[in-house]
C-alpha cells in the first residue's frame, strides 16, 4: 500500500498528479485547503492538499473486504465509508477552485511584473494603522483585482482608499414607522448609556422628533440615575423596566413617539446566559433596529467572540464608541468586516450630543488610515 500527499493550485491538477503516479485505482482519503508559507502566502490563494492511497491488491468479493485491506492510518473502514462523502465535497470544492484559479492567474501575473516587495510594503503600511494582517490582505486582494498600479505611490493611495470604501457599509437609523424601536446592546463599559443619551438628544433637540427612553439596565443603580438625569436635561420622558411587564407598559405609554431608544445592561460575551436574558425583551416586542456598541479599544480577538454572542440577537447595525481613547483606528476596518454590519455612528467623547458623529465613507476611510 502507498499513502502519499499531493499539493497543487487546483483540485484538478492534484488529481492529475495522483493519477500519473498512483494510477486510476488510487483512493482519496483526505482533502483540504492550505496556505503557502512565506511572504507569497499573504496574497496567494490557498492550495489544495490531497492525501491518496493505492492498495496493493483489491478484494474479489464483498466478504473479503472485511480483512483484505490493511489499516490506512487506523481508518480502513472510514476510507470506504467516506468515499461517497469525499466525492460530494470535492464536487463543491471544484466550483470554488475554478474561481480561485482565475484569480490566481491574476496574482501570478502581478507577482511576476512587480515582485513581492511592493505588495509587502503596502501590507506593512496597512498593518501600521492598527488593522490585522488578514484585513490588510483583503485590501491587497481588492487592489490586485481592480488593477491598481502598484508602482505608483499615488495610485496605491487612491486604490487603498477606494478599496476600503468598497468594503465598508454605512447606514444611520431610519424613521421606519411610528414609533421606531431601537435597542443598543453590547458588553460592559462600552458607553451604551451615554450613547443612548446622545441619540435621544440628536433626534429630539436637533431633528425635532418625539423621543422616549427606556432602560432595562436595572442591575446598576448608577445607570438608572444617569439616564434619568440625561432625560431631564434633554426634556424627554424615561421609563425604568425591571421586567418584561414593565417594558411592555413603557412601550404602551410611548406608542405616540417617533423614536424609542432602549438602553440595556452590559453583558459579557463569555456569559451566554446573561446575553440570552436580553432575548426575553427582544421577543416581547421585536425592535426595528438593534445596534451593537463596540469600543475602539476592544481587542480584535474579543470582537470575534462579542459578535458570536450578540449577532444571534438580531443585531442590525454597528456603533463604534470611545474613538477618542485610541490614536490608531485601523482595527475599525477589522471590526466592520468581522461583524459584517453597517456602521451607524461613531462616538468620540462624553459630550451630549456633540460627540456623536454620523459617519461618511470619506471620513471613515480617513479615520482608518490616518487616525
Amino acid at each position: 500500500m502507498q499513502v502519499k500527499k499531493y499539493r497543487a493550485p487546483t483540485m484538478s491538477e492534484a488529481l492529475e498528479l495522483i493519477k500519473k503516479e498512483l494510477g486510476p485505482d488510487a483512493l482519496i482519503i483526505e482533502s483540504r485547503k492550505v496556505k503557502k508559507r512565506g511572504i507569497t502566502g499573504w496574497f496567494s490563494p490557498p492550495q489544495v492538499e490531497v492525501t491518496a492511497v493505492l492498495e496493493s491488491k483489491k478484494p474479489t468479493t464483498i466478504e473479503k473486504q472485511e480483512y483484505s485491506y490493511p489499516p490506512v492510518n487506523n481508518q480502513s473502514e472510514s476510507v470506504f465509508e467516506n468515499a461517497a462523502k469525499e466525492i460530494a465535497e470535492l464536487k463543491g470544492m471544484l466550483e470554488e477552485i475554478k474561481k480561485e484559479a482565475a484569480f490566481s492567474s491574476v496574482v501570478d501575473a502581478k507577482k511576476q511584473s512587480l515582485g513581492v516587495e511592493p505588495l509587502a510594503t503596502v501590507r506593512e503600511r496597512l498593518v501600521s494603522t492598527g488593522m490585522s494582517g488578514e484585513a490588510a490582505d483583503i485590501i491587497l486582494m481588492d487592489l490586485i483585482q481592480h488593477g491598481v498600479d502598484l508602482k505608483s505611490a499615488q495610485s496605491i493611495d487612491r486604490g487603498i482608499r477606494a478599496a476600503i470604501a468598497r468594503l465598508i457599509r454605512i447606514e444611520k437609523p431610519n424613521f421606519i414607522k411610528k414609533p421606531t424601536l431601537i435597542f443598543l446592546v453590547g458588553t460592559t463599559g462600552v458607553g451604551k448609556t451615554t450613547t443612548v443619551a446622545k441619540l435621544a438628544a440628536k433626534y429630539h433637540l436637533m431633528e425635532d422628533y418625539k423621543v422616549g427612553l427606556i432602560t432595562i439596565d436595572t442591575y446598576r443603580i448608577a445607570a438608572v440615575e444617569q439616564i434619568k438625569t440625561y432625560a431631564e436635561i434633554i426634556n424627554i420622558p424615561v421609563e425604568v423596566a425591571f421586567n418584561k411587564e414593565d417594558y411592555l407598559r413603557a412601550l404602551k405609554r410611548f406608542e405616540d413617539m417617533d423614536f424609542i431608544f432602549v438602553d440595556t445592561a452590559g453583558r459579557s460575551q463569555n456569559n451566554l446566559i446573561q446575553v440570552g436574558e436580553l432575548r426575553e425583551y427582544l421577543d416581547a416586542k421585536k425592535p426595528d433596529e438593534v445596534h451593537l456598541v463596540i469600543s475602539a479599544t476592544a481587542k480584535l480577538e474579543d470582537c470575534e467572540s462579542i459578535v458570536s454572542a450578540f449577532v444571534p440577537l438580531g443585531v442590525t447595525h454597528l456603533i463604534y464608541s470611545k474613538a477618542d481613547e485610541t490614536l490608531k483606528h485601523g482595527s475599525l476596518f477589522d471590526i466592520i468586516k468581522i461583524t459584517d454590519l453597517p456602521l451607524s455612528f461613531i462616538s468620540t467623547g462624553q459630550r451630549v450630543p456633540e460627540d456623536l458623529k454620523i459617519p461618511t465613507v470619506e471620513n471613515v476611510v480617513g479615520l482608518i488610515l490616518e487616525g
